[in-house]
């Protein structure tokens, strides 16, 4: 065996065996293990299994995983958290934490179809391990309430931790009314209404959470400026009255054939010069990263939608200039979002 091929070898093994250290991951959370250990640290192997009503020996098993991945340390006889799970100690509804239950009961076992889905190039992990008879997640998230009370926690820590960043740099003082087609329950319209005082905007959603979002605003005092109506974005044509269009965390769920027909319902709903902004995680125009590129649309295809993925900037350009849009710059967004922004002609 050559130099070069152990570290190749250590790197496959950490591809291969990833899915142990997700579980130590995961069962420390949901247990408790981390918030517990922050509290009173240093407490002994008895003592955790006491704690958190498990055996000595199950409890064991968590300890050592949980340490080998540097999730714990010990000292002595004594447990400890480390820089990896403090963030994991409190703040349950927050990224990283809210992340972790999504990811397990929402991700984790439907995942393994992946391959699957790219051969029947449709989402099989999604009807084989999501219950229920709609033909993409947000379907059947209704049909399983504490999954969707899950999925909504994640992206609200998600949809808060972008759309502070969006308020900040995104550029509206051209825009007077804000058309926000799937905003959700107005996270997006709240940071971009601090931001500009004098914009309008108008929440387009599905009936649920239109209601949701209503509530939110109305709690928020922005019942003047805000409101939330409802939308289905496929079947709907998309109201007049606005001078600019957002899509944030929408258009990367579907297919290139629908992005096109909502960004020319966009199109047909504002006036010349009108601005349209479309918030999405990048991926390189080269095709070869980041990382969450290739985890989202491996998520879309096999569980969400399966039809989506995250595409180009160049995608999205092209696309623009299809239905009457020109490009006019690309704002990134954190490590890896970025905002493709256009203006009609």
């Amino acid at each position: 065996m050559t130099q070069t091929e152990v570290p190749i070898e250590v790197e496959l093994r950490g591809l291969y065996k990833a899915h142990y250290r997700f579980q130590f991951l995961s069962a420390g959370f949901q247990l408790g293990l981390f918030a517990l250990v922050e509290k009173e640290p240093g407490l002994a192997v008895r003592e955790i299994a006491a704690r958190l009503d498990l055996k000595e020996q199950p409890t064991r098993i968590l300890l050592l995983g949980c340490t080998v991945f540097g999730l714990l340390c010990k000292d002595g006889e004594g447990y400890h958290t480390t820089p990896l799970s403090k963030p994991l100690t409190a703040n349950f509804d927050e990224s990283p934490a809210s992340n972790i239950p999504w990811e397990q009961h929402g991700i984790y076992r439907a995942m393994a179809w992946f391959c699957e889905s790219l051969k029947e190039d449709t989402n099989i992990g999604l009807r084989r391990e999501i219950p229920g008879t709609a033909p993409t997640l947000y379907g059947r998230l209704a049909e399983n309430p504490e999954l969707e009370s899950t999925f909504h926690t994640m992206m609200s820590s998600v949809s808060r931790l972008v759309g502070a960043e969006l308020g900040e740099k995104l550029d509206l003082s051209g825009c007077g009314h804000l058309l926000d087609i799937g905003g959700g329950t107005a996270i997006n319209a709240a940071s971009l209404a601090a931001r500009w005082p004098d914009l309008r905007i108008t929440i387009a959603d599905l009936p649920s959470v239109a209601t949701a979002a209503n509530e939110k605003i109305e709690k928020l005092g922005l019942a003047d400026r805000a409101r939330a109506v409802s939308l289905d974005a496929f079947h709907d044509e998309f109201p007049t009255g606005c001078d600019g269009v957002l899509f944030a965390h929408f258009l990367e769920i579907w297919s290139p054939e629908r992005i096109q027909e909502l960004l020319a319902k966009a199109a047909r709903a504002l006036p010349p010069g009108g601005g349209i902004y479309v918030v999405t995680p990048r991926q390189d125009d080269d095709g070869t990263g980041p990382e969450r590129a290739a985890m989202l649309s491996a998520y879309f295809h096999t569980i969400a939608s399966g039809e989506g993925m995250v595409y180009t900037g160049a995608e999205y350009e092209q696309w623009f200039r299809a239905v009457g849009f020109e490009p006019t710059g690309r704002l990134p967004l954190g490590a890896d979002t970025v905002v493709i922004t256009g203006r009609k002609a």
